[in-house]
């Protein structure tokens, strides 16, 4: 996910017809790196950031758009209604059938929620940014 983080900034700095000089990341970590000169990270920055607040709701409504589309290859675990958040049924599914091939095995809830000693939970550390 850290790759495809950094993919994805890449990818929409090179699309504009800007060079931005300053980036607000919410959080601690800084996957934009060099590619803009100041960057600052923000713990929570959409609760006082309006571009980020904006561009975490395009996210979401994005991702579950996304999810819904993938419950008909995946109907076991009820994306059409969850969208892949650990809600009970969602839980249920996975105790019952285990991960799907498209479930973040990184997310912690997935060593509680998925007995399959098989299919472990990936950690993955963080890397330094390599722009």
């Amino acid at each position: 996910m850290a790759e495809a983080q950094r993919l994805a900034t890449r990818r929409a700095l090179a699309s504009l017809n800007v060079t931005p000089d300053a980036a607000i990341v919410d959080g601690r970590w800084n996957f934009v790196g060099t590619s803009v000169a100041h960057v600052e990270t923000r713990v929570k920055a959409d609760l006082n950031c309006l571009s980020v607040a904006a561009a975490s709701i395009l996210a979401k409504v994005t991702r579950d758009r996304i999810m819904r589309e993938q419950a008909e290859h995946y109907p076991q675990w009820g994306f059409d209604s969850n969208k892949g958040y650990p809600c009970p049924v969602h839980k249920a599914a996975l105790q019952a059938y285990g991960p799907s091939a498209i479930h973040r095995r990184t997310w912690v809830f997935m060593d509680h929620y998925v007995p399959w000693p098989g299919v472990p939970r990936r950690i993955i550390a963080e890397q330094p940014t390599l722009f």
